[in-house]
């Protein structure tokens, strides 16, 4: 986007969102109007704000960058649920909330798991 604001959601009356999955995740659209879609009559249950995912500056790739990437080794593919991907990152307390990419690698385990705690120090 140019605005630099990008939004993964689960909300279908986004003005310009596009559909990624076929169970309702949604990239993009426009944030201005993402409110007033989210109370569209015709939606099948309430949308929330944490039916939102908004990433500021994101990477971008040219053609095949990505794929020559993921074959490197410097990034890794992974299928996760909506109910990770829209879970709630709150701090606790204190502590700040484990981020989502830490909590994908525990997930997949063995190497990936062991390329979190390189990465990642769990006590921060």
């Amino acid at each position: 986007a140019a605005s630099g604001l990008d939004m993964l959601h689960l909300c279908p009356t986004v003005p310009g969102a596009r559909q990624l999955t076929d169970d309702g995740l949604y990239w993009g659209g426009d944030p201005s109007q993402a409110q007033d879609a989210m109370q569209d009559p015709s939606l099948d249950r309430v949308m929330t704000g944490f039916d939102f995912k908004f990433f500021v500056q994101s990477t971008r790739w040219l053609p095949q960058q990505l794929e020559k990437e993921i074959r490197d080794g410097t990034w890794y593919v992974a299928s996760v649920s909506k109910e990770i991907l829209f879970k709630s990152r709150d701090r606790l307390g204190t502590k700040r909330a484990k981020p989502l990419w830490t909590e994908i690698m525990e997930l997949m385990g063995g190497k990936y798991e062991r390329v979190k705690d390189r990465l990642y120090d769990d006590d921060v």
